[in-house]
């Protein structure tokens, strides 16, 4: 595991009680999210989706206390094919997950094991799982982590007792490959994109949230959501021009253009600096449960278009730039 710099600001107190001085925007992750207390009500959370022309990947590890999840979802952009695993360990077993975005973590189980190796950078992604949909997956992808490129870093509190903290980082360049069954599937250059979605928190036990990302070459990228942090005050909108981070004040209207299940959607801030067009190619379906708990998720790929305003005011034109929108509600 790649050693890093003390961290500057602890999420929260002995008692597991949220800091005053954690809560806010960075654009670099400055929290050490370790959690305290609070057991059983605890969430851990890293996913990783990988973006290429012919393909899209999603990893997900979480330790939500009671349970253990590992997953990997695999999608044939071409075919429409869908390969997909999920595996749980009681209690956490089998995940590990660490107190800071840019460390290394893993899931382990005999179906399913997901690693990320971070060294300074840079970090190595690979997974293995000898069924997914009746084939072997084996995967090794080289994810870049430039040192211009910004995140956006946000701690919420949620009502009392509850907060959030997120680290998301988009647009981080991809190169490797894939085998699944007798294919493989390449990276392709300078259009494959990695993003990270780092969760930490005491979150409401019935949450609902809508997310949508995207990125392209020259270092942009869009990071849209509502329905999470919003009450506290908090919004994780953002988009990035040539890797550095703009904070979008207003809301990001996120709305179906039609009832269809492939149908377009838009996405539009009341100060014009987002006009896209979303267009789904694929859609996928999940409803990962352990008991009473579970996470419904409708998920769509495909391409974005539209402008963008930068800080300057300057627009910048968003044409098949890969990404996706999801929705989910989870009791958990």
């Amino acid at each position: 595991m790649t050693s890093l710099p003390p961290p500057i600001q602890p999420l929260c107190d002995a008692r597991g009680n949220l800091l005053p001085a954690a809560v806010g925007w960075s654009t670099r992750p400055r929290v050490h999210c370790a959690l305290r207390g609070h057991l059983g009500r605890r969430k851990r959370w890293n996913h990783w989706c990988v973006t290429s022309p012919r393909w899209m990947l999603s990893l997900t590890i979480a330790d939500l206390d009671y349970v253990g999840y590992g997953a990997v979802h695999f999608l044939d952009m071409d075919s429409g094919e869908v390969f997909s695993r999920s595996q749980f360990r009681a209690f956490g077993q089998g995940c590990t997950l660490p107190d800071t975005p840019q460390e290394s973590h893993a899931f382990d189980h005999p179906n399913l094991q997901l690693r990320a190796d971070a060294q300074p950078r840079r970090l190595r992604l690979t997974a293995i799982a000898p069924d997914l949909g009746s084939q072997p997956l084996a995967l090794a992808l080289d994810i870049q982590r430039p040192a211009h490129l910004e995140s956006a870093n946000l701690v919420a509190p949620f009502g009392r007792k509850g907060f959030h903290a997120a680290s998301r980082q988009l647009g981080l360049p991809a190169s490797g490959s894939l085998q699944l069954g007798e294919r493989q599937y390449q990276c392709h250059g300078g259009q494959s994109f990695a993003s990270l979605d780092f969760g930490r928190g005491v979150w409401p036990l019935r949450s609902h949230w809508t997310r949508a990302t995207f990125a392209a070459p020259g270092g942009i990228a869009g990071n849209f959501g509502s329905g999470w942090a919003e009450d506290a005050g908090f919004s994780e909108n953002a988009l990035w021009f040539g890797g550095s981070l703009l904070p979008l004040d207003c809301p990001v209207h996120i709305d179906p253009l039609r009832s269809e299940p492939l149908a377009p959607w838009r996405l539009s801030t009341d100060d014009q600096r987002v006009e896209l067009i979303f267009t789904p190619r694929q859609y996928h379906h999940t409803q990962p449960s352990f008991g009473p708990f579970h996470v419904t998720t409708g998920q769509w790929f495909g391409h974005f278009e539209g402008l963008l305003r930068s800080p300057a005011g300057e627009r910048v034109p968003v044409r098949s730039a890969l990404g996706w929108l999801g929705s989910s509600n989870a009791l958990w």
